[in-house]
C-alpha cells in the first residue's frame, strides 16, 4: 500500500531579499526580492508528493491574498488540502528573509496563526477514512497541539495499527518542545544549531558548544530518548543514527548555491521516502543527499525536479 503521509505545521510565504553587498552605513541597497511558498510543514508535503507518497497537510492560513495562494500551489501539487483550515481573525504566516554579502541572514517572522493548528475528532476522521499511515510534524505547532498527536498515535500502535511519526526540531528556540515524546518519535531530525540547543537544555553540553558530526555525538544525542535521527552539518555533511549503528556522510555539493533555504527539509524528505519502506539506512542518506543538493540548486523551498523516478537513477 502506498504511504500516506500528513504533515502537520507551518506552511507559509517567504519574502527573501539579498543584496551582494554588504555597507553598514547604508540604508538602502540594490538588491533582489522574490516572494516564495515557504514553511516546514509545506515543504515536506510538497517533498513526499513528488517523491510518489500521498501527502496531505494539517494547517491554518490567514483570509487573504497568501492563504488562497498557497491552498492554490499545494493542490495544484496533488497535495490534499482537506484540513488546510483559514483562520477568522489573523493572518498568513510570513517569513522576511534579509541577507547581505556573506554575512548570515537574519529573519523577522509573524506565525501566530499555528497556534490556531487543532488535532481534533475532525482530523482523527480523516486520518481514519485516508488511511494515512505516517505523520510528519514540525514544532511551531501549540503544546497542547503536541500532546494530542502523541496521544493519537500511542493509542494507535497500542491497537497494532501502523502510525509512523517523523519530528522535526523546527528551529533552536522551540525544538526542546518534543522532548517529552522522545520515546515515540520514529525518526527526529534537526539541524547542528537545533542539536546544540537541544543538548545545552537538557544539560549535556555547555552554552557554546560546537557539535563535531562523529560517533560520539550520536551516542550523546542518543540520551536524549529518540531512537532514530539525523543530524545536518550543512557544508559538513550529515549525522544518522539509526537502529544503534552510527552514518556519517559528506554533502553531495553542487557546483553552485543559489539558496540554502529548504534544504534540510527536503533531506529529510529524502530520507524518510526510503526509510520508512525498510531502505538500506546508507540508501536513504543518499536519497537525502540527491534531495537537498537539489533544493540547494533553486531560489524555490522545494525543487520542482524531484520525483521517485529521478531518484532512483541520480547518483552522487
Amino acid at each position: 500500500m502506498k504511504k500516506h503521509v500528513l504533515s502537520i505545521g507551518s506552511v507559509s510565504i517567504d519574502i527573501k531579499a539579498f543584496s551582494p553587498v554588504y555597507n553598514e552605513t547604508e540604508s538602502y541597497r540594490d538588491g533582489t526580492i522574490d516572494l516564495v511558498p515557504g514553511g516546514v510543514a509545506r515543504g515536506m508535503a510538497m517533498n513526499l508528493r513528488r517523491l510518489g507518497l500521498s501527502s496531505s497537510i494539517l494547517s491554518v492560513v490567514g483570509k487573504d491574498i497568501f492563504g488562497d495562494y498557497l491552498r492554490r500551489d499545494l493542490a495544484g501539487a496533488g497535495v490534499c488540502v482537506s484540513l488546510l483550515r483559514t483562520s477568522e481573525k489573523r493572518r498568513t504566516s510570513l517569513f522576511s528573509v534579509m541577507a547581505m554579502g556573506s554575512r548570515p541572514a537574519s529573519c523577522v517572522y509573524c506565525n501566530d496563526v499555528l497556534q490556531e493548528i487543532r488535532f481534533d475528532s475532525d482530523v482523527r476522521s480523516f486520518i481514519e477514512a485516508e488511511q494515512v499511515t505516517a505523520a510528519a510534524i514540525d514544532s511551531n505547532l501549540p503544546e497542547q497541539t503536541l500532546k494530542d498527536i502523541y496521544a493519537y498515535a500511542e493509542c494507535v500502535r497500542k491497537s497494532g495499527r501502523e502510525f509512523f511519526v517523523f519530528q522535526n526540531a523546527t528551529a533552536p528556540d522551540i525544538a526542546h518542545k518534543s522532548l517529552p515524546y522522545a520515546g515515540l518519535v520514529d525518526l527526529f531530525g534537526c539541524n547542528e544549531f537545533e542539536a546544540a540547543a537541544l543538548l545545552e537544555y537538557a544539560g549535556l553540553v555547555p552554552a557554546g558548544t560546537e557539535l563535531i558530526p562523529d560517533a560520539e555525538l550520536a551516542r550523546l544525542f542518543a540520551k536524549l530518548g529518540y531512537g532514530n535521527f539525523i543530524i545536518t552539518f550543512g557544508a559538513r555533511g550529515v549525522l544518522v543514527y539509526c537502529g544503534g549503528g552510527t552514518y556519517i556522510e559528506k554533502p553531495y555539493t553542487p557546483s553552485e548555491i543559489v539558496d540554502t533555504i529548504g534544504a534540510g527539509d527536503a533531506f529529510a524528505s529524502g530520507f524518510l521516502y526510503g526509510f520508512m519502506d525498510g531502505t538500506p539506512v546508507r540508501r536513504c542518506i543518499h536519497y537525502g543527499l540527491c534531495c537537498a543538493r537539489e533544493t540547494l540548486q533553486t531560489r524555490e523551498t522545494v525543487s520542482a525536479l524531484l520525483s521517485a523516478d529521478w531518484l532512483e537513477r541520480t547518483e552522487a
